[in-house]
């Protein structure tokens, strides 16, 4: 006798056994992942002359100050070339936290990660600005991170 296993039960149980948990898409998720301060959110484009560049961000308690809330900002431009030379501004909210007049590239570009605090219960548009100094291509980029799960830096305002 053939037994039929109905697809809904094997695909829990297929998800158990590899460790993926179905959670609701309000913040829990995070914590299915092991992030208890959220998933992160990117971005990809080209700037005006077509050279690709990436844009991620998200939360973290793990600053400077333990337990203190930030928002980190990663931003990557694909030069496929050593020597290029950008000028590259980070702002939160408007508010410029990290600038390099002369940010070099290297053979795989240029890469520059940092961070910044937030505030609970605030939504948080990153965006990074480069311009080539020799061409004067721009690259734009912009990413929004919704409110923070209250799990992440709970002591934070």
């Amino acid at each position: 006798m053939r037994m039929r296993i109905p697809t809904a039960l094997l695909t829990a149980g297929v998800m158990a056994l590899t460790g993926v948990a179905a959670t609701a898409m309000d913040g829990t998720a995070a914590l299915a992942q092991g992030r208890r301060c959220g998933p992160g959110v990117s971005k990809t484009g080209s700037g005006s002359l077509g050279t690709g560049w990436s844009l991620k961000s998200m939360y973290d308690d793990d600053g400077p100050v333990q337990g203190q809330l930030v928002v980190g900002e990663e931003f990557e431009i694909f030069t496929q070339g050593a020597g290029q030379h950008w000028s590259v501004t980070f702002t939160h909210n408007g508010t410029v936290f990290f600038s390099n007049s002369d940010d070099v590239s290297t053979a795989t570009g240029i890469r520059e990660v940092h961070m910044t605090s937030a505030l609970h219960n605030t939504t948080q548009t990153m965006n990074a600005h480069a311009v080539r100094k020799d061409t004067g291509e721009v690259i734009d980029g912009t990413v929004t991170l919704p409110f923070a799960p209250p799990a992440c830096a709970p002591n934070s305002p």
